[in-house]
């Protein structure tokens, strides 16, 4: 896995750039949103709301209702964001989140369903972090403080998060809930994101790290070929 490790690092050098950005450190909101498990009110400090109708005023709205004490309207408000047929990965993720929050349990039968895979490796001194989820779109931090986001659709990209996040399910058994969003003190780890929350498998298996390097080279090779903007974005 070192090896791997070490050729991606080189891989990467055209991208990173030594100009001591937070982006990716261990506080950096962006780096901690890729989680999509924040508290309604964490998620409300980060939203940058335009005012249309959707998932996240739903969810917006529902930390208002719930810090107003009216715990039912607000689980009806995230029952609602549920439903737009047009939601992010992360924004499921978020809205449940907030209904675990309130003391809702998704479905057994959907619990425990792999919606995104965040893999947090070793490399320059500090770590780089990539997160895949299942609408196809993707993030990449440089422990440098560059970025490649991509939101752009694109069906090899999709097929790859597809792949990673499918990665991670022979070893689910080994992992564990994930109880804080500090960078890893040791090795590469991978973390599952799920309806009930989020679980890390600490040094994954080779499968998982080369599912990975294949998603950063195919959105590298896009960024170089102008496919998607390699510059972060700010989170709505």
């Amino acid at each position: 896995m070192k090896r791997l490790l070490y050729f991606l690092s080189a891989l990467l050098a055209p991208f990173s750039k030594a100009d001591g950005a937070k982006l990716g450190s261990d506080g950096d909101p962006i780096r901690r949103m890729l989680f999509a498990s924040q508290s309604l009110e964490e998620q409300v400090k980060q939203m940058h709301l335009n005012g249309e109708p959707g998932g996240f005023q739903d969810i917006a709205d529902a930390a208002k209702l719930a810090r107003e004490g009216k715990k039912q309207d607000a689980i009806a408000r995230l029952q609602n964001a549920l439903q737009h047929p047009d939601n992010e990965t992360r924004i499921i993720l978020w809205t449940w989140a907030g209904l675990r929050e309130l003391g809702m349990q998704p479905d057994g039968s959907v619990a425990g369903e792999v919606l995104g895979a965040v893999i947090e490796m070793p490399s320059g001194g500090g770590y780089d972090t990539l997160a895949a989820y299942a609408d196809g779109t993707a993030r990449y931090l440089n422990f440098s403080g560059k970025a490649i986001f991509w939101d752009q659709p694109d069906e090899k990209i999709k097929a790859l998060c597809k792949s990673l996040i499918d990665s991670t399910i022979p070893a689910s058994g080994a992992a564990r809930p994930r109880t804080t969003l500090s960078l890893p003190k040791g090795d590469a780890q991978v973390t599952l994101l799920t309806r009930s929350g989020n679980y890390v498998i600490v040094n994954p298996p080779q499968s998982v790290v080369e599912a990975g390097a294949a998603l950063m080279i195919e959105m590298m090779n896009g960024v170089k070929q102008g496919k998607n903007a390699p510059a972060p974005k700010k989170e709505d």
